[in-house]
């Protein structure tokens, strides 16, 4: 189904960024502790403003090494797609830089919840969800499981010559990660994963075709 038509744009100086709808109905889905209607909103908004950040910090480490990027924010996530192919280190360096991005606005937000005062519940509530989430999903982000940004930054070191044994590493780890997901009653942890092992595994598939 072409859904063009409903992608949000908009442009962050030189940076541009398109928004599918399907991003919000993921959003949605990771909502799993909330259910009234302005905190519904709200996570919707920390959802977006994490997400975006990160991909920020691969687009301006991309920009840094003189080359431009868009961003793309999609279903479980987003992608930021350099103007041209960095150099291995360099495409290691842009690839933190997304995480990287991420932990700052979380220190950013624990910092506002324990020193800034007389900040609204609701307020309280919303930095206290951008300092998890941005702490917790940076993390699980630098997992080695292709294409989180730990799995690029081992293809990148590993080289294409040791690609299957990234892509077994990558099988093996998100296997794992959807064990702890549906033990520790996170479902949606578990269904990233699963997709994530999945695809993984048709990559290896194909490998062994050729």
């Amino acid at each position: 189904m072409d859904t063009s038509a409903l992608e949000l744009r908009f442009r962050l100086g030189t940076i541009p960024v398109t928004v599918e709808p399907w991003f919000w109905l993921s959003g949605l889905m990771f909502n799993t502790q909330t259910s009234q209607g302005p905190r519904i909103a709200l996570w919707l908004l920390v959802f977006f403003v994490s997400v975006l950040v990160h991909e920020l910090g691969h687009a301006l480490a991309t920009h840094a090494f003189g080359a431009r990027a868009s961003i793309r924010l999609h279903s479980f996530g987003g992608a930021t797609q350099p103007s041209r192919a960095l150099s291995r280190w360099r495409n290691v360096a842009m690839t933190l830089a997304g995480p990287g991005a991420g932990f700052a606005l979380g220190a950013l937000a624990f910092a506002a919840v324990r020193f800034v005062p007389n900040v609204s519940p609701l307020g309280l509530w919303t930095l206290d969800r951008l300092a998890i989430v941005n702490f917790s999903w940076g993390v699980l982000n630098l997992l080695p499981i292709p294409p989180l940004d730990g799995g690029h930054v081992m293809l990148s070191v590993f080289g294409r010559r040791h690609e299957r044994v990234a892509r077994i590493v990558g099988v093996a780890v998100a296997g794992v990660a959807v064990v702890y997901g549906l033990t520790s009653g996170q479902p949606s942890l578990a269904v990233l994963f699963g997709f994530l092992a999945f695809q993984n595994f048709q990559t290896l598939r194909a490998m062994s075709s050729h």
